[in-house]
This record gives structure tokens, C-alpha cells and sequence, in this order.
């Protein structure tokens, strides 16, 4: 466990070391929620437009249910139940970190939820979307919304995986409930 948590540190110091006042600006603004209204933008218009108003309001709904739900779960059954402090608030580690405008995050990380929501949110729209430079899109910026937390000091790598796959199942049990619904066996089909 030992040789984890260093693995854990020396990555985390390693992305976190990689600063710049340009990268700073980038990746703290890659973290906010609003930075990724054009790609959320472009999906509820790709769901309206490619279906009838009824089935894309259907499938909006389970979208914000993934997201919904990786954020409270992410939260209430592994943030609060762990207590992991983020790395900015652990004393073993905060003076060894780099962070941007003081931004230091609540007292516990594990499991991040912008990791959470952001791969809730790829993994549902690659299950709906058949248009594959969407669906890159959406890794890509739940990638990218993933590795600003690091670059941060707000989150450890292991916070990360533990929120992206938390975000993955969440994904597909929604889509497997809502697919086998009497609504969702037409409207959670591939495009």
C-alpha cells in the first residue's frame, strides 16, 4: 500500500511540478464547469436535432440523471465516507505543492467528482451518440477536466481513476435501466 501512495505522490507531484503562469491560466480555467458549455452545447443540440422533441428531452433527462448521481454518490458514499484529504489540505504534502490563485478545494478528494461527472457524461453520450467526433470530443474534455484537478494540487492521480470509474458504471447502469424501459427500448438506441 505504501509503494502506491508513493506512486500516488511522485505523479501527482510530477503534473503538479509542470507550472507556468500560461498553464496556470489554462488549467484552471479547463476546470470550470463553464469552460465545457460549448461541447455540452453541441450534444443537447445533437440530441434535438437528430430526434423528435420527446426523444431527445428523454435522453437529456438521462444524461443529467448520470451526472446527477456520480456527483451525489461521488460525494455522499466515498468523499464522506473515506475522508481522503486532497493533497492541498494533507500536511504531509501541501508545502510541496504548486496551487493557483490559493484554490485548494474542500478538505476531502476521494473520488473526485469532476472526474466523476465528466466521464458520467462521455461514457453516457458515446452509449447515444453515433457520431464519433462527439463522443472523442467528450473523453477528450473529461480527460482534460481530469488532469486540471491534478495540476491543481486538488487531487491525486488514484482520486482520478476512482472518479472516472465511479462515473463509467454509473453510465452504463443508467443506460442499461433506461435502454430496457418501456420509453427507453426506442429512444436509448443508437442514432
Amino acid at each position: 500500500m505504501e509503494f502506491l501512495e508513493h506512486i500516488d505522490r511522485s505523479l501527482l507531484l510530477l503534473i503538479n511540478g509542470f507550472h507556468s503562469p500560461f498553464f496556470d491560466f489554462l488549467w484552471s480555467e479547463i476546470s470550470k464547469t463553464r469552460t465545457g458549455i460549448l461541447i455540452y452545447a453541441l450534444i443537447i443540440y445533437y440530441l434535438f436535432r437528430h430526434n423528435s422533441f420527446l426523444r431527445g428531452l428523454y435522453l437529456l433527462i438521462a444524461l443529467i440523471v448520470c451526472i446527477a448521481l456520480a456527483d451525489i454518490i461521488s460525494v455522499h458514499a466515498f468523499k464522506n465516507v473515506f475522508e481522503r484529504y486532497r493533497p492541498s489540505h494533507n500536511l504531509e504534502i501541501q508545502d510541496m505543492l504548486h496551487f493557483v490563485h490559493g484554490y485548494r478545494g474542500g478538505l476531502y478528494g476521494f473520488v473526485s467528482s469532476h472526474a466523476a461527472n465528466l466521464f458520467a457524461f462521455a461514457t453516457f453520450v458515446s452509449r447515444i451518440i453515433p457520431n464519433k467526433p462527439l463522443v472523442i470530443a467528450s473523453f477528450v474534455w473529461a480527460c482534460l477536466g481530469s488532469y486540471s484537478r491534478m495540476y491543481l494540487g486538488v487531487h491525486y492521480p488514484s482520486d482520478i481513476l476512482g472518479g472516472a470509474l465511479l462515473g463509467i458504471i454509473i453510465s452504463l447502469v443508467i443506460y442499461a435501466i433506461f435502454s430496457k424501459s418501456d420509453i427507453g427500448n426506442t429512444s436509448m438506441q443508437k442514432m
